[in-house]
């Protein structure tokens, strides 16, 4: 990723106030001249300023917008993204992809709470750790993600996949309580460990767990123990993102849990037994 050239917006200086985002999207903003960039407008706490004002602007190709510095406190990156690649080197603010569409979101870091909410399409990729409610629904709505992939090499905090309807959300690292609690569809691959109350009030989709739960609801019934062979298919998806994908997860056995039957009722668990 640090070959690829682009419009790069370097942070001038860190704080605490807010700073959204929202609208500075590949497809607005690459092949334009940095002036007519750095005049775009953003929100900086209830002010609306200059994007030149906060952001140092270089073009260098139109491969890519970069985003550089401590972003910890930069929202909306991507909100409605349809096509093109981001790439953040660092940490990123709350509602990084939020109901994008299209494209790729690549994150060097961190990102924070409430991100790829409602997203439809696209890939969003993060080399570190996700906080809560990653693909859950906006605040008032019940339907969460729609489709696309978000990998996370960390960990993820809790209510992942919350109303997820489509899609497939991987991650490397532990998941927080209640991941993908009132899912409609759609697919949960946990490579550490699965927190409590995981699938609660789902409805159907696929929760795969492969490195132990913490608590299996006493609403979701044991079925049997097989290999379901549909797996490689997530597993050879997954491996084309550089997730470890090992022989023991092809010929491994797995529990499978129904549920959550005080709900649909459709809903799977599969749980990875250990040799």
């Amino acid at each position: 990723m640090n070959k690829i050239k682009g419009v790069t917006l370097t942070l001038k200086k860190c704080g605490t106030i807010p700073i959204e985002v929202d609208g500075v999207l590949p497809e607005f903003v690459l092949g334009r001249k940095v002036h007519e960039i750095c005049s775009m407008k953003i929100n900086v706490g209830k002010e609306k300023v200059d994007l030149g004002d906060v952001f140092e602007v270089k073009c260098d190709g139109d491969e890519a917008l970069i985003f550089e510095g401590d972003m910890n406190h930069v929202k909306r990156i991507g909100e409605l993204m349809s096509s093109g690649i981001i790439i953040v080197r660092g940490s990123a603010g709350m509602h990084l992809g939020e109901r994008m569409n299209g494209g790729t979101i690549y994150v060097d870091g961190d990102i924070g709470a409430r991100c790829c909410c409602e997203m439809r399409g696209g890939t969003v990729v993060v080399n570190g750790d996700a906080q809560a409610m990653l693909g859950s629904p906006l605040p008032g709505n019940t339907k969460g993600m729609r489709g696309g992939t978000i990998t996370v090499f960390g960990s993820v905090g809790t209510r992942t996949g919350e109303g997820m309807r489509r899609g497939v959300i991987a991650v490397l690292g532990d998941a927080g309580d209640f991941a993908g609690v009132n899912m409609i569809a759609g697919t949960i691959v946990v490579f550490g460990n699965l927190g409590s109350n995981a699938g609660g009030g789902m409805k159907r989709g696929s929760i795969i767990a492969l490195g132990g739960v913490e608590k299996i609801l006493p609403t979701f019934l044991y079925a049997c123990t097989y290999k379901p062979t549909y797996l490689r298919l997530y597993f050879n998806y997954l491996r084309n993102f550089g997730f470890p994908v090992t022989d023991d997860l092809f010929k491994g056995s797995y529990q499978r849990y129904i549920g959550d039957v005080s709900s649909l009722g459709k809903g799977e668990m599969l749980i990875l037994e250990k040799p």
